[in-house]
Protein backbone atom coordinates (compact mmCIF):
# COMPACT_ATOMS: atom_id res chain seq x y z
CA UNK A 1 0.00 0.00 0.00
CA UNK A 2 2.76 2.59 0.53
CA UNK A 3 4.52 1.36 -2.38
CA UNK A 4 1.50 3.26 -4.81
CA UNK A 5 4.18 6.37 -3.64
CA UNK A 6 5.67 7.15 -7.43
CA UNK A 7 1.55 6.68 -8.36
CA UNK A 8 0.78 9.22 -5.61
CA UNK A 9 2.78 11.39 -7.75
CA UNK A 10 1.38 11.07 -11.25
CA UNK A 11 -2.37 11.20 -9.92
CA UNK A 12 -2.37 13.55 -6.70
CA UNK A 13 -4.15 16.42 -8.74
CA UNK A 14 -6.53 13.89 -8.95
CA UNK A 15 -7.27 12.93 -5.55
CA UNK A 16 -9.42 14.84 -2.71
CA UNK A 17 -7.48 16.54 -0.13
CA UNK A 18 -7.26 14.36 3.00
CA UNK A 19 -10.28 15.62 4.80
CA UNK A 20 -12.74 16.05 1.87
CA UNK A 21 -11.96 12.39 1.31
CA UNK A 22 -12.24 11.33 4.79
CA UNK A 23 -14.57 14.10 6.78
CA UNK A 24 -14.55 13.70 10.60
CA UNK A 25 -16.08 14.51 13.72
CA UNK A 26 -16.06 13.78 17.19
CA UNK A 27 -18.61 14.02 19.78
CA UNK A 28 -18.66 13.45 23.59
CA UNK A 29 -21.85 11.62 24.48
CA UNK A 30 -21.27 11.96 28.15
CA UNK A 31 -18.18 11.75 30.50
CA UNK A 32 -17.60 7.94 29.53
CA UNK A 33 -18.39 8.14 26.02
CA UNK A 34 -17.01 9.66 22.33
CA UNK A 35 -19.04 8.97 19.27
CA UNK A 36 -16.22 9.37 16.56
CA UNK A 37 -17.59 9.26 12.86
CA UNK A 38 -16.73 9.55 9.10
CA UNK A 39 -18.14 10.59 5.89
CA UNK A 40 -16.04 8.67 3.73
CA UNK A 41 -16.38 9.99 0.10
CA UNK A 42 -17.29 7.38 -3.11
CA UNK A 43 -14.44 5.84 -4.06
CA UNK A 44 -12.39 6.27 -0.87
CA UNK A 45 -12.30 3.32 2.17
CA UNK A 46 -10.67 3.42 5.29
CA UNK A 47 -8.97 0.55 6.71
CA UNK A 48 -9.99 -0.62 10.09
CA UNK A 49 -6.51 -2.02 11.41
CA UNK A 50 -4.98 1.93 10.67
CA UNK A 51 -7.15 3.47 13.52
CA UNK A 52 -5.60 4.37 16.62
CA UNK A 53 -6.89 6.26 19.65
CA UNK A 54 -4.93 7.68 22.27
CA UNK A 55 -5.54 9.72 25.18
CA UNK A 56 -3.52 12.61 25.84
CA UNK A 57 -4.70 13.26 29.26
CA UNK A 58 -3.91 11.60 32.52
CA UNK A 59 -6.24 10.47 34.82
CA UNK A 60 -8.32 9.28 30.85
CA UNK A 61 -7.39 6.07 28.72
CA UNK A 62 -9.23 5.48 25.42
CA UNK A 63 -10.94 1.85 26.21
CA UNK A 64 -11.49 -0.65 23.57
CA UNK A 65 -13.35 1.10 20.29
CA UNK A 66 -16.35 -0.69 19.30
CA UNK A 67 -16.56 -1.01 16.04
CA UNK A 68 -19.32 -2.04 13.27
CA UNK A 69 -18.70 -4.83 11.07
CA UNK A 70 -16.84 -3.60 7.88
CA UNK A 71 -16.53 -5.13 4.61
CA UNK A 72 -13.83 -7.93 3.82
CA UNK A 73 -11.48 -5.97 1.34
CA UNK A 74 -8.25 -7.81 -0.72
CA UNK A 75 -5.12 -5.51 -0.81
CA UNK A 76 -2.32 -6.81 -3.44
CA UNK A 77 0.13 -5.44 -1.03
CA UNK A 78 -1.27 -5.95 2.47
CA UNK A 79 -3.65 -9.42 2.38
CA UNK A 80 -7.35 -9.65 3.11
CA UNK A 81 -8.73 -6.85 6.12
CA UNK A 82 -11.19 -4.86 7.24
CA UNK A 83 -12.51 -1.50 5.26
CA UNK A 84 -15.19 0.86 5.35
CA UNK A 85 -16.98 2.90 2.51
CA UNK A 86 -19.45 5.71 2.60
CA UNK A 87 -19.74 6.12 6.39
CA UNK A 88 -17.95 4.94 9.84
CA UNK A 89 -20.07 5.54 13.48
CA UNK A 90 -17.80 4.06 16.34
CA UNK A 91 -18.22 3.97 19.99
CA UNK A 92 -14.76 4.83 21.96
CA UNK A 93 -15.43 4.67 25.72
CA UNK A 94 -13.43 6.82 28.17
CA UNK A 95 -11.94 5.68 31.35
CA UNK A 96 -10.90 7.23 34.25
CA UNK A 97 -8.90 7.11 37.04
CA UNK A 98 -10.32 8.74 40.31
CA UNK A 99 -9.23 12.16 39.46
CA UNK A 100 -11.70 14.79 37.53
CA UNK A 101 -10.88 16.11 34.27
CA UNK A 102 -11.09 19.18 32.77
CA UNK A 103 -9.94 19.12 29.41
CA UNK A 104 -9.82 15.58 28.13
CA UNK A 105 -7.63 15.27 24.53
CA UNK A 106 -7.68 12.51 22.49
CA UNK A 107 -5.27 11.81 19.51
CA UNK A 108 -6.85 9.82 16.71
CA UNK A 109 -4.80 8.25 13.83
CA UNK A 110 -6.70 6.83 10.76
CA UNK A 111 -5.57 5.75 7.27
CA UNK A 112 -7.49 5.15 3.41
CA UNK A 113 -7.50 4.50 -0.07
CA UNK A 114 -8.60 5.90 -3.31
CA UNK A 115 -9.96 3.13 -5.05
CA UNK A 116 -7.55 4.18 -7.80
CA UNK A 117 -4.98 2.38 -5.79
CA UNK A 118 -3.25 5.75 -3.65
CA UNK A 119 -2.93 5.64 -0.83
CA UNK A 120 -3.34 8.45 1.91
CA UNK A 121 -0.52 8.77 4.55
CA UNK A 122 -2.36 8.53 8.08
CA UNK A 123 -4.22 10.68 9.17
CA UNK A 124 -3.69 12.83 12.48
CA UNK A 125 -6.24 14.44 14.20
CA UNK A 126 -6.13 15.77 18.02
CA UNK A 127 -9.54 16.65 19.58
CA UNK A 128 -10.07 18.91 22.70
CA UNK A 129 -13.49 19.16 24.95
CA UNK A 130 -12.39 21.66 27.18
CA UNK A 131 -15.85 22.99 26.85
CA UNK A 132 -17.17 20.22 27.62
CA UNK A 133 -15.26 19.06 30.79
CA UNK A 134 -15.87 15.61 32.15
Amino acid sequence: MWLAGSAYAADSEDLLPPDEAFEFKAELKNQDLLILSWAIADGHYLYRHKLKFVSLTPGLKAGEPLFPSGITHHDEFSGTMEIYRDRLQLRLPLLHDAVKVDDPVVEITFQGCADKGVCYMPILKTISFGLNPL
